[in-house]
């Protein structure tokens, strides 16, 4: 560029400076009348007021003022970068035209440029004051803060090792079946969903035992654990059988608790018959529906009772009538055990009478009903002989006087054992052909009764 052009152009710019000023001045000088205007537009209103004819600009200056309040008071919770800011907003807009050396003109562009590189250094500034002006922590903050890093720590920890346990350790190297007497160790296995080379702990949560008991009848519960560092242990309790229910010319073998476990053609001698009705569902591992929910249960007590009190020679036990429950003995005695309370209770005062006054030596010549239903209640208990096998006569002593009268056979002899299952007393009998009359004593080593015996009663407090 010449002189010339140079010339130009500083003419031009000193031209647009004058222009840039002259509207500059005439802005001003239209701010100032307007303000001149808004002041006596403020003015007459004032004076109206006073005078009461104008409320409304009261209640305008009354609103105004109460915004302008709200705004210092914002105004004020603000940072100092955040007035800057605004204020640099402000003033971009204020801006009036410069001369540059490629014209004259404003250059919004490099004052926001500088704004924000000034807004950065007041936001560094003000970080600085708050971080030189914290408090410092105190001891239970301190103490405070140790615990919850040492306890992210331990977390930490624990959890790395609960991952490395379900993942990488504790791999299943054995598995031990025990408790089992009827099946194949594998098929236990295979129905428990366990493997080897299985995690132990995810084996034994994922194990099913319950399909174990389902699917094989002998097993009467299965549990699955595990054994730190390689072994999962499966423990079988098999169930007992206990009972046989004739079907055709055969029996299905059942558990103390109604399970069916099998089928045998003869009733062996470990095994007691049941009597208890049609069966419909004849399933093997199936439970046998009786009707009623609490005849599993006193199964399950019978046997328990027997088992118990070692009875082993109960060849029946009949719950048609829940009311009026029987258990055969040795195929000669009926024991009425009747309802089903106190069952255990009932088992062993009849068992005791059968043992020590019945049949103490275990003759099996005794035949007859004991009744035993309400023993639990009164304390007594009926044994009356079977008419068809006649029991011994038991053999009575003399008495020291002689008989008042002489009759015919005499009738039914009674007996009262006191709690204790000891000798008879206050025995009576009726007269007969030999003269005996009004005997007294005792008899304790068996219950039988006279040729033409009836009855007889106990008060048995079983041990």
């Amino acid at each position: 560029m010449d002189s010339k052009d140079k010339k130009q152009l500083a003419k031009k710019r000193k031209e647009a400076a004058k222009q840039a000023q002259k509207f500059h001045r005439e802005q001003d000088k239209q701010e100032k009348q307007n303000k001149k205007a808004s002041q006596k537009i403020l003015k007459a209103n004032s004076a109206a007021s006073k005078k009461g004819e104008d409320v409304t600009s009261k209640i305008k200056e009354a609103v105004s003022a109460r915004r302008d309040k709200r705004q210092a008071e914002r105004r004020s919770n603000l940072s100092r970068e955040e007035k800057f800011r605004r204020d640099g907003k402000e003033k971009i807009r204020n801006l009036r035209p410069q001369d540059h050396e490629d014209g004259y003109y404003v250059d919004e562009y490099a004052e926001k440029q500088r704004q924000e590189r000034r807004a950065k250094v007041i936001r560094r500034q003000e970080r600085e004051v708050i971080r030189r002006n914290k408090k410092p922590l105190s001891r239970r903050q301190v103490r405070f803060k140790h615990i919850l890093l040492s306890a992210t720590i331990v977390l930490g920890v624990l959890l790395v090792g609960v991952v490395l346990c379900f993942t990488v350790l504790f791999k299943t190297e054995k598995i031990e079946v025990e408790g089992d007497s009827y099946y194949d160790r594998q098929q236990i296995i295979d129905f428990c969903n366990v493997a080897e080379q299985q995690n132990i702990f995810i084996g034994t949560w994922n194990s099913t035992p319950e399909e174990v008991v389902k699917n094989l009848p002998y097993v009467e519960k299965a549990d699955v654990s595990f054994s730190i560092p390689d072994t999962i242990k499966i423990t079988v309790k098999n169930a007992v059988p206990t009972y046989a229910i004739q079907d055709g010319e055969g029996y299905l073998t059942v558990s103390s608790k109604g399970r069916i476990l099998d089928t045998t053609p003869v009733i062996t001698e470990d095994l007691v018959e049941l009597k208890c009705g049609e069966i419909k569902d004849k399933t093997k591992g199936n439970y046998i529906d009786f009707g009623d929910e609490t005849v599993s249960d006193i199964l399950h007590s019978v046997a328990k009772s027997f088992a118990v009190y070692g009875v082993d020679k109960v060849t029946a036990f009949d719950i048609t009538n829940l009311s009026g429950i029987i258990i055969t003995y040795d195929n000669h005695i009926d024991i009425n055990i009747g309802l089903p309370d106190d069952i255990e209770y009932k088992i062993k005062t009849a068992f005791t009478i059968i043992n020590e006054k019945l049949d103490p030596n275990q003759t099996g010549t005794v035949a007859g009903t004991l009744d035993v239903s309400t023993c639990n209640k009164n304390k007594m208990s009926r044994y009356k002989p079977s008419p068809t096998t006649p029991a011994p006569v038991p053999t009575l002593p003399q008495p020291t006087t002689a008989p008042s009268d002489s009759g015919g056979n005499g009738g039914a002899g009674t007996y009262t054992y006191n709690d204790n299952l000891n000798g008879a007393n206050n025995g009576t009998a009726g007269g007969n052909a030999d003269g005996i009359n009004n005997n007294a004593g005792g008899v304790s080593d068996n219950a039988n009764t006279g040729e033409y015996g009836q009855a007889a009663t106990y008060y048995p407090q079983a041990q």
